[in-house]
């Protein structure tokens, strides 16, 4: 493939041509080594400007060289072909899936947190219409929509 200027503008028309550019190519080894880096974490591993790393992930991503996911407050990157981490509500679905009727303690239990913590997310989830929370007595019982 052939690359077009247009305007001042390169066109992008194979992995070879995205890489080319020596930032680009540097944060994608950094989030290659450093999976779950944040764009704070990769802005001082490399030492570049705010809108430039900004410009070069967006394209990265739009690529699909490499995925983020928004972890708390942060913004994490990784390879495309590495594992994104589920966050804490994904996990509670998977638990509820793989165990219909289970309690709240016995979610917090299996995933290693306090029952607050379980609490907190399950209603948060149930809020959202993701859970079914029936009574049985002092226990809960939890079952996916």
């Amino acid at each position: 493939m052939v690359s077009s200027v247009t305007m001042g503008y390169k066109r992008i028309n194979s992995m070879e041509d995205l890489m080319q550019n020596a930032n680009r190519s540097k944060i994608f080894r950094a989030i290659t080594r450093y999976p779950g880096s944040s764009f704070t974490d990769l802005r001082m591993l490399l030492g570049i400007k705010n809108g430039t790393l900004s410009h070069h992930l967006i394209k990265l991503e739009k690529e699909g060289l490499v995925r983020s996911k928004k972890i708390g407050i942060f913004r994490r990157f990784y390879p495309a072909n590495g594992e994104v981490p589920k966050d804490l509500e994904e996990k509670i679905l998977d638990v509820v899936l793989d165990n219909p009727g289970i309690s709240q303690s016995s979610v917090a239990k299996e995933l290693d947190i306090t029952r607050q913590v379980a609490n907190y997310h399950i209603n948060s989830l149930k809020k959202r219409g993701h859970l079914i929370v029936r009574k049985a007595g002092r226990n809960s019982e939890i079952f996916l929509r």
